[in-house]
């Protein structure tokens, strides 16, 4: 009996990626596969696209939905999964063809409950590859996956996980930007052991329709909520990482910041009260811990917000 793979795709106006994203999926080299599309209210044309390839495809389930999000999407693919193993692609990206069959070929292998992959970054005139250093790939325990998650893998689409690790997990409604990277962790967290291999399976493409990329959406300001999310995992149960993770969320909220100063749009309010976290939350930080450079960068920002937005404007001006 060959195990079955839930593919959840949540499809939100990809335009002209989705296609060769589905394209990749379907002519897998392994062929037990249920993908689910949950089409979350596409003003595109997408929604035709995912009826198309279910009519043609009996393994493609097709929802659709108002407008109500991706992890509400994701969520309602969780709901009408059956699989042994989950695996939770973004419907602008594609994978190599032979990728759930190396993948369940490693879960043999190595008996383990969940993979991360490699990935490439791929633009429109070039492709790069991320990779860890050598001595980061192989077998790990739970508390090395966080690590390692944390410092370079933060994402769910470049994992693939056994089904108990998610079955009664949901993604947080109410974050718009990390809500990804919490329901790896917390997956993970159920995980004994994860296999990190080095090989690149994944296309992350870097088109103006990510989340993280294109202009700022006030949305992304639920980010801050990760705090709360986090704090189980980060200040109780892996005390050791809780300084990263608070360092990781600056570097955030600076960032937030600074695609709120450079939009034409005003923002006053929100940069206020994201300054005034930033604030609070800085103080928990051991400056002690930090190079030179994040020092200065932390102190810059904390001393005014948008002093450090000229700098950085500037700087990257030259």
């Amino acid at each position: 009996m060959y195990p079955l793979i839930s593919v959840i795709i949540p499809v939100y106006n990809p335009g002209k990626y989705l296609r060769p994203c589905l394209d990749s999926i379907v002519n897998q080299t392994y062929r037990n596969l249920q993908i689910i599309l949950i089409d979350d209210g596409s003003t595109d044309g997408s929604a035709a696209v995912c009826d198309d390839y279910a009519e043609k495809d009996a393994r493609i389930l097709c929802i659709h939905q108002e407008n109500a999000g991706v992890s509400t999407a994701r969520n309602r693919g969780l709901e009408a999964a059956t699989g042994d193993y989950y695996s939770f692609p973004d419907s602008d990206d594609y994978l190599e063809p032979d990728s759930y069959e190396y993948l369940l070929g490693l879960m043999e292998e190595h008996q383990c409950d969940a993979i991360n992959f490699e990935f490439f970054g791929t633009y429109k005139d070039r492709e790069t590859t991320h990779l860890l250093g050598d001595d980061h790939y192989g077998l790990v325990d739970t508390k090395t996956a966080h690590r390692l998650v944390m410092n370079g893998e933060p994402f769910c689409w470049n994992k693939l996980y056994a089904a108990h690790l998610v079955q009664g997990l949901q993604f947080r409604k109410d974050i718009f930007r990390g809500e990804d990277s919490l329901f790896a962790h917390q997956a993970i967290d159920r995980a004994k052991t994860v296999w990190f291999d080095k090989r690149p399976l994944y296309h992350y493409v870097q088109s103006e329709q990510s989340a993280c990329r294109g202009t700022f959406r006030p949305n992304q300001l639920s980010a801050l909520k990760l705090y709360d999310a986090y704090q189980p995992l980060y200040q109780e149960k892996y005390p050791e990482f809780w300084q990263p993770f608070l360092v990781g969320m600056a570097d955030l909220m600076i960032t937030l910041y600074y695609n709120m100063w450079s939009d034409k749009a005003d923002y006053k309010k929100e940069q206020k009260a994201l300054k005034a976290e930033y604030n609070r939350r800085y103080a928990e930080i051991d400056k002690t811990r930090l190079s030179k450079s994040k020092r200065i960068k932390f102190a810059l920002f904390h001393f005014s917000a948008n002093v450090f937005s000229v700098i950085h404007k500037l700087i990257h001006r030259l």
